[in-house]
């Protein structure tokens, strides 16, 4: 495929995934209301979690280990411990919670089941990544949304939902056709491979060892974010309720819509700052991200800022209709963080994966307050406080870093009306 062509299909499927995820959120809340929308949120977050421990012993490093040494020896001695891990962690970790008497789920072997599946899947990315097929690896992440969403609306129109915990069986499903579907390109991956590299392979235990030692670096900046951006829904659900959980990750939900445009030009970003390192150009066009980024997600929290309560209680059903609150009060957090994704990118791209780590550590701080404190004493005001101020700790943090490396002023993160025909001009 062209490049031109795979540049436009992964931004197609990129772009695409949100708003499935934004329609499955929709159509939930009016099929179950508030209660069993909190009871998905905390399902998916409990799925996503076990998925991340998951990834400290392989995750992203798979694609560096694989690419490095690309040969079916390597590769199959890769899957073969990737797979046992993506297995071993999730019932390990559902039957040492059952044995505690504090169960994962109410739908306990759902829930594995599914962990277990996009666990395999999030592996047969990173493979596809390592042979620098990247939009078959971006299709692959677009196929469990779109497996969920399109097998959900089949079985509510076919015969409809007779129970809420018909679809998590659902969902299960869903996850199983989503690694079925990859399976083909990760076989067709592995033929186009050399049997064997001209140097030996490492052995089993050698690809064991690389896999831990990768994987616990690579995704301990990833796990600490997920627990900055989900950890609040456990609290709610432990000293509230799951009503208040549905009520709030809802509107965290609506939250990250607002970082599309953001992250879009993040991904750019990131792609710039590696190619082309440190550079004054680099810098000033590091720093024009950054300004339509901050006017983006400016301009979109206005916009979702004038939206009546009558139209999300509408979209969603009578029940939601504390979220706009809540929303409004996620929004300073909101643009804070819409300004510093393009330091996080600009990070990535020098290798400086210990600088955001620091930053999202240094938000997980707010998370534990609120997780420990301000839930407990205010609910689901609580938990609005304790995002925000994660969201804003991080940020602070990301762009106090790019400050000091780049030695950026105040004024040069304020919009210029030059800044979009430049980034049009200078397409990268």
């Amino acid at each position: 495929m062209r490049a031109a062509s795979n540049a436009l299909v992964v931004m197609a499927l990129k772009g695409a995934a949100p708003p499935l995820q934004f329609l499955l959120l929709v159509l939930t809340a009016r099929w179950f209301g508030v209660a069993v929308r909190g009871e998905i949120a905390l399902f998916n977050a409990a799925v996503n979690l076990l998925v991340l421990v998951v990834g400290f012993t392989g995750g992203a490093s798979i694609v560096y280990l694989a690419s490095r040494d690309p040969s079916r020896v390597l590769l199959r001695r890769i899957l073969v411990t990737s797979y046992g891990f993506c297995v071993f962690i999730p019932v390990t970790i559902a039957l040492g919670a059952s044995w505690l008497g504090r169960p994962v789920s109410h739908e306990t072997p759902l829930l594995v089941w599914v962990a277990v599946m996009n666990a395999i899947l999030v592996v047969h990315v990173c493979v596809m990544m390592s042979g620098h097929a990247v939009w078959q690896a971006t299709l692959l992440e677009f196929i469990r949304p779109f497996s969920l969403v399109a097998l959900a609306v089949a079985v509510a129109w076919i015969r409809g939902y007779r129970s809420p915990g018909e679809f998590f069986v659902v969902w299960a499903v869903a996850a199983t056709l989503a690694v079925l579907g990859s399976i083909p390109m990760i076989v067709a991956h592995y033929r186009r491979l050399p049997a064997a590299s001209a140097a030996a392979a490492p052995s089993s235990r050698a690809v064991v060892r690389n896999l831990l030692g990768y994987g616990f670096l690579a995704q301990a900046s990833n796990f600490t974010q997920f627990l900055n951006y989900r950890g609040l829904f456990f609290a709610l659900e432990r000293h509230v309720s799951v009503t208040a959980v549905g009520l709030f990750s809802t509107a965290v939900s609506f939250a990250e819509i607002l970082w599309i445009p953001a992250n879009s030009l993040a991904a750019v970003t990131l792609n710039r700052v590696t190619r082309s390192g440190a550079t004054a150009e680099t810098r000033s066009f590091v720093l024009r991200m950054a300004r339509l980024a901050l006017v983006a997600t400016a301009f979109a929290a206005l916009l979702i800022a004038l939206v009546p309560r009558g139209w999300i209680t509408a979209l969603l059903g009578p029940d939601f209709g504390a979220v706009r609150a809540q929303l409004l009060a996620l929004l300073p957090g909101v643009i804070a963080i819409g300004l510093s994704v393009i330091a996080s990118a600009y990070h990535a791209g020098r290798g400086l994966y210990k600088t955001n780590l620091v930053a999202a550590l240094s938000g997980l701080l707010g998370t534990l307050v609120g997780m420990f404190a301000l839930v407990p004493l205010w609910g689901s005001k609580g938990a609005t406080i304790a995002m925000n101020a994660s969201y804003l700790l991080t940020a602070l943090s990301l762009l106090v870093s790019l400050a000091r490396r780049e030695r950026v002023r105040p004024d040069e993160l304020v919009p210029r009306p030059g800044d979009l025909p430049q980034s049009v001009a200078r397409p990268t």
